[in-house]
């Protein structure tokens, strides 16, 4: 009786032993799949970075090496411009570009050059409209080799310490920083006014024209006391 229980009980145990290896087999299945997927998603995020990095990188060293081809500079004769409340003053610049071997002959730009006059106490930027002054000068297109004068006249409207600078953005890169002259300082010097509040007119009217009634009574007096006949 005892070796027919134990013949019995075999089988049984085959069973499960064959359902845990499918249970198992059947895990480590999902698992190798997870894994695949895992993998080609991790590669295809390093492939997309790697290209995003490359396209930047390339356009930043265009931008980079257009940048630097292109000057501009303040050309005025003195660094300190001293003048007078009231005033017009000329601040000429030059735009280079300049020939480079990463430039081909005829690539050329185009782009906006303005002018920024700031306030050395306040620390802001003046309103140019205040001081009339045509903020931005367009430059249609410019070749390697080629310089541009640029001029604005500017009418001096508050006095102070400023700073000028001239600016140049290309069309083909908005969103880059723009490239800058070297400065210049100006100083605007209050305007001298010998006639404050018009009381000039007051101050010598209001005497002179009791000198003139004075006078006239004293010469009727006179009249009437035989003195001037």
């Amino acid at each position: 009786m005892k070796s027919t229980s134990i013949e019995l009980t075999l089988p049984k145990k085959s069973k499960c032993n064959l359902a845990g290896k499918r249970i198992r087999g059947n895990l480590i299945c999902v698992y190798l799949i997870i894994l695949a997927i895992g993998l080609s998603i991790l590669f295809m995020h390093s492939s997309l970075i790697n290209t995003a990095f490359s396209q930047l990188s390339s356009s930043g060293l265009n931008s980079s090496s257009s940048k630097n081809a292109v000057r501009i500079n303040i050309s005025n004769s003195s660094q300190v411009i001293r003048e007078m409340v009231g005033k017009y003053i000329i601040i000429n610049a030059s735009l280079n570009y300049l020939k480079s071997n990463k430039s081909p002959g005829n690539s050329t730009i185009d782009g906006i050059a303005y002018i920024s006059i700031v306030d050395v106490k306040d620390r802001i930027p003046v309103d140019l409209e205040d001081w009339s002054v045509e903020k931005g000068l367009y430059i249609p297109s410019i070749s390697p080799g080629q310089s541009l004068p640029l001029e604005w006249n500017v009418r001096l409207v508050k006095a102070g310490s400023y700073t000028i600078a001239v600016l140049f953005n290309e069309n083909r890169n908005p969103f880059s920083s723009p490239i800058v002259s070297s400065r210049i300082n100006l100083e605007v010097l209050p305007k001298l006014n010998l006639n404050p509040s018009n009381v000039l007119p007051v101050a010598f009217g209001v005497p002179a024209l009791l000198i003139g009634v004075l006078g006239t009574l004293n010469y009727f007096r006179g009249r009437k006391t035989g003195i001037y006949r």
